[in-house]
């Protein structure tokens, strides 16, 4: 394929145009500069971007560690600069260097703090406020306009918005959006297990398993969790799972009078009735009164 001759020179003509005009900034000249917070304390690595209109060109460098910075090797001109820095408002000065050899005082500025802008607070205050109310639609779509502005913040936004389809009961996309927060941080306990029970509660049994077996069980502290996972496998048939995790809510805590009780149904169901006996002993053990005591009566007159 053949190109246009001109279209071939063009970008030559640029580049060998380019050098003469920028460096005209370049010079003997030289002058400083601190930036702190508004407390005084240093900004490390603040961009300032000095630019030198009269002459059509400029530099950017960092502060250091105790926010300082020099610009070296500059000539003589009023000086505009650019101070930017995550987590704070972007602010712009002139400086005037009269002469390459002038020697002026250290220039000091201190940034503000910078806050959400009004449009991403709007979307996050509407988001919070129709998740509160229950119009999770309308929450999830709030929460897609503050992923837009802030996409750092989706491990956040996708965690509400899983959180959103569990309320309604979707839990196959509430798992699709967790597990978007474990890919991100795959040792989060809370949102795994969280993700595990949506998917056992859909009846995603392989799914909630395999959430499961990444999970480190030594960080759970909170019986309720692994009784949950019981319930959950017990209500989709898988009775081994159930007495398993009913074991584990125990381990936990040896007063779970609930997790006693259903895995003495998951035992008695398996035909094992010592195991079972011995779970409904245990419920009136820890409970003689009470509903549950009187069910496990019954079963234990039951049982032979």
């Amino acid at each position: 394929m053949s190109y246009p001759r001109t279209l071939l020179l063009l970008p030559l003509a640029i580049v060998l145009a380019a050098p003469a005009s920028a460096q005209d900034w370049r010079g003997n000249g030289r002058f400083e500069g601190v930036v702190t917070d508004e407390s005084g304390k240093p900004i490390a690595d603040v961009a300032v971007k000095a630019e030198c209109p009269e002459r059509g060109g400029g530099t950017t460098l960092k502060s250091d560690k105790k926010g300082h910075w020099v610009l070296g090797g500059v000539v003589a001109c009023s000086w505009n600069l650019d101070f930017t820095v995550e987590g704070y408002e972007t602010r712009q000065i002139k400086v005037t260097l009269p002469s390459e050899s002038a020697q002026i005082p250290t220039v000091r500025i201190a940034l503000k703090k910078s806050g959400p802008p009004p449009e991403l607070k709007a979307a996050a205050d509407k988001a919070d406020a129709a998740y509160k109310a229950g119009r999770f639609a309308e929450a999830r779509a709030e929460y897609e306009k503050v992923l837009a502005l802030r996409p750092e913040l989706a491990t956040t936004i996708y965690q509400q918005i899983g959180f959103s389809y569990i309320q309604e009961k979707q839990y196959e996309k509430a798992v699709e959006y967790l597990e978007k927060v474990l890919a991100a941080d795959p040792a989060n306990v809370q949102i795994r297990a969280i993700a595990a029970q949506a998917a056992l509660e859909g009846k995603m049994v392989d799914r909630g398993r395999q959430l499961l077996s990444g999970l480190d069980e030594t960080k759970i502290t909170n019986p309720d969790v692994f009784f949950n996972m019981g319930v959950n496998f017990f209500n989709a048939g898988e009775t081994n799972d159930a007495i398993a995790y009913f074991g584990k809510a125990i381990t936990v805590d040896p007063k779970y009078v609930d997790a006693y009780y259903r895995r003495a149904l998951g035992y008695l169901g398996q035909g094992k009735t010592a195991e079972a006996k011995a779970d409904f002993q245990k419920v009136v053990e820890l409970q003689p009164e009470g509903d549950m005591a009187g069910m496990a009566k019954k079963a234990l007159e039951q049982i032979k």
